[in-house]
């Protein structure tokens, strides 16, 4: 069985983009915790980083192909992870925020085709 790569490097570095703005964003404006703000903005910055860090595919401040598809399948991990905890720490906005951009980039993983096309 294949799974069919739909979306190219370059995509997958704007759709980590919207994620991490989503994630940083998402807690001040919802006025959730200051853990849960904390926490948005450090991961919101971190899904930003990987994003930009994915736009070139050689040269000074990005990282291999081979490295962004575990940077990203981490990052979906830690984040589900991360509403996990949130919600048994009884915060049920966290936990559905955290876990759905969490399972929005896993997604997106899933689908990206990870290798660098010459220019």
């Amino acid at each position: 069985m294949t799974l069919t790569r739909l979306i190219s490097a370059d995509g997958r570095s704007g759709l980590l983009m919207v994620a991490g703005i989503v994630v940083l964003l998402a807690p001040l404006a919802l006025a959730m915790s200051t853990a849960v703000a904390i926490t948005g903005t450090i991961v919101g910055a971190l899904c930003i980083a990987l994003a930009l860090a994915g736009t070139e595919h050689g040269g000074r401040g990005t990282i291999p192909v081979a490295a962004q598809a575990v940077y990203d399948r981490g990052l979906g991990v830690g984040l589900i992870l991360a509403g996990l905890v949130f919600g048994a720490a009884g915060e049920p906005a966290a936990l559905v925020l955290f876990a759905a951009i969490g399972a929005a980039v896993l997604l997106v993983t899933s689908v990206t085709k990870y290798s660098a096309s010459p220019a």
